[in-house]
């Protein structure tokens, strides 16, 4: 069996994964999902992808409790 020579033009399609986390978290994330108009996998995605794109930094500073939180989706409010 040989290794496999390297593709010269790649393809960066979505693939989804397991991840774990507290249920109270799992069910944020769905309530906060429907809220945007996405659904969980996508959210939790653009969450990971932004984490990368900072670099995996250590921490994430939660939101100020003092800081007003964004009014949610017009998605989610009735007519």
């Amino acid at each position: 069996m040989t290794i496999p020579k390297r593709k010269k033009e790649l393809q960066d399609e979505p693939k989804r994964f397991y991840v774990f986390a507290p249920s109270s978290v799992y069910l944020a994330l769905q309530k906060e999902a429907f809220n945007r108009g996405t659904d969980l996998w996508t959210l939790a995605g653009s969450v990971l992808a932004s984490w990368v794109s900072a670099g995996f930094p250590d921490s994430i500073c939660p939101a100020d409790s003092d800081s007003p939180r964004p009014s949610p989706s017009s998605f989610a409010e009735p007519d």
